[in-house]
């Protein structure tokens, strides 16, 4: 396994710099060894000390603070939109480095954060069980949280998520079935769950995101909805698809209007695409995927498009609607 902290072949030092300092959590360096790291790999052969690496790396991220402020000027709320995680197939947190550590007001978790491929109408080879993915996705929203460290956090659920309920309602008696969640969101959460192990005998507590993050003031809050609206924007996960390009937002576009409510903005989960393009008085997002779609083999053969790897850096205005020059689809393959 290759050590995280060593200057990759195409690296820049600049950029294994700044890669050091942002990750040191990660990688369990304090600055000193960060400094002895650099020293080695210094361009010009100068030798800093600790303090003049770490006040080096102050300064850029105040420039960069900078710039990025100037450009985001009137920016009200800054929104860092992921979906289709797809656990066990998520993309690792450091895909989300630059906006990471408080860049963002809100992130938004759009839909799809289990696949529970073993519970769908799906082959079953090498799928791990539904638990499995539970305790692997709420560690991992865990993990995310504290890296974007949000000062709010919004989830709806999607398709996959709602396989829970689906299978439940398949395997169970409809008097025990009153007794279950909608999907593993809800305990995830909300709820908290145990895992019961019968062979050993134990039993281990896994308490709902809502408290793990109470102390630090970040408010995570489950929709139990396929949908939300935060400002001028709808961010929705819906159960339909459709084969052309941007017609599913089309078609939720036209769903909401219908359902009376007011929006300038959209985004859309589910479809695995990115894409945008404005309808009317409506900007239309389609942001992509946030897990690693190779790994993903229910289309395998049958001839379909490739899924694109991708998530949504959206901003507004005081007043709630998108800033499009101003918001950008990052690409992740």
């Amino acid at each position: 396994m290759q050590d995280k902290t060593k200057r990759l072949p195409d690296e820049s030092f600049d950029d294994y710099f700044v890669r050091l300092f942002e990750r040191k959590d990660e990688y369990e360096l304090n600055c000193s060894q960060i400094a002895e790291l650099l020293n080695a790999e210094s361009p010009n052969g100068v030798v800093c000390g600790e303090s003049k690496w770490r006040k080096s790396f102050k300064d850029f991220n105040r420039g960069r603070m900078y710039e990025r402020n100037k450009a985001e000027r009137g920016v009200a709320t800054r929104i860092l939109c992921l979906s289709d995680l797809h656990v066990p197939f998520q993309k690792p947190i450091e895909s989300f480095s630059e906006y990471a550590h408080g860049v963002v007001d809100i992130l938004v978790i759009n839909g799809d954060v289990c696949d529970f491929g073993a519970i769908s109408k799906f082959p079953k080879v090498y799928r791990s069980s539904p638990m499995q993915e539970m305790v692997e996705a709420r560690q991992y929203l865990i993990d995310l949280i504290e890296y974007i460290h949000p000062k709010r956090v919004v989830i709806t659920y999607g398709n996959h998520d709602a396989r829970f309920q689906q299978y439940l309602a398949k395997s169970l008696d409809s008097d025990i079935i009153s007794l279950m969640p909608n999907t593993e969101l809800d305990l995830i959460c909300n709820d908290g769950f145990h895992q019961y192990n019968a062979e050993w005998r134990t039993n281990v507590w896994y308490e709902p995101l809502t408290e793990v993050f109470e102390d630090e003031g970040i408010k995570v809050e489950y929709t139990k909805n396929w949908y939300t609206q935060i400002g001028g924007t709808i961010f929705c996960h819906p159960l339909t698809f459709n084969g052309g390009i941007m017609k599913t937002a089309e078609k939720a576009v036209a769903f909401f209007r219908n359902e009376g409510m007011i929006f300038t903005g959209l985004v859309m989960g589910h479809t695995h695409r990115t894409g945008d393009y404005t309808l009317g008085n409506t900007i239309m997002y389609e942001q992509g995927a946030c897990c690693d779609t190779g790994k993903m083999r229910y289309s395998n053969g049958k001839l379909t498009l490739g899924q694109r790897e991708g998530y949504l850096y959206l901003c507004l205005d005081a007043n709630g609607n998108v800033m499009r020059e101003q918001s950008k689809i990052i690409h992740l393959n």
